[in-house]
């Protein structure tokens, strides 16, 4: 019975590991060299899993300005919003929920530019939607699997905490 159980354990854990199609839910990795080539085809893969799920009810474009930084725009949108999760730096981690609202008009968030436009959502409707709330707290974790490949742990450890915050 012992040889048994044991044998249905490891044959459901092979199965389980042959149906991963990634390191991350929607099944984006980056193998060997992390090039920006990469990177993109990472990121663009996470926004096309999640964009869909999102409520884009009372959103608005944002046009992006010289000397803006992804980060800068979030806290501004998003840095004095409470019940958020525990986003850290005021909101600033949120900035992956610009990247997927804006569909597929930021690729990697270090690589905006100005006359880039923006869909700024309504974090707070989304974040009351069990679905929307379900997609960004992937797409945090995915994007943070992105920032570990990339060797930046402090952005990392920040959207994983939001994201395990929510």
């Amino acid at each position: 019975m012992k040889k048994l159980l044991v044998f249905l354990f490891v044959a459901m854990a092979l199965i389980g590991l042959s149906c991963k199609s990634g390191p991350t839910a929607s099944g984006a990795k980056i193998e060997g060299d992390v090039t920006q080539e990469k990177v993109n085809q990472a990121l663009e893969q996470i926004y096309s899993t999640y964009y869909g799920k999102l409520d884009l009810t009372g959103a608005h474009i944002y046009t992006v300005e010289k000397g803006d930084t992804l980060s800068q725009i979030t806290r501004r949108y998003y840095g004095d919003l409470t019940g958020v999760g525990k986003a850290g730096a005021s909101n600033g981690f949120y900035f992956p929920v610009l990247m997927l609202a804006s569909k597929s008009k930021i690729v990697d968030p270090d690589l905006i530019e100005p006359g880039m436009e923006l869909t700024i959502i309504d974090l707070k409707r989304n974040l009351a939607d069990s679905g929307a709330r379900k997609a960004i707290k992937n797409c945090l974790k995915d994007v943070s699997y992105v920032y570990n490949r990339k060797g930046d742990k402090a952005a990392e450890k920040g959207l994983v905490d939001l994201a395990n915050s929510l």
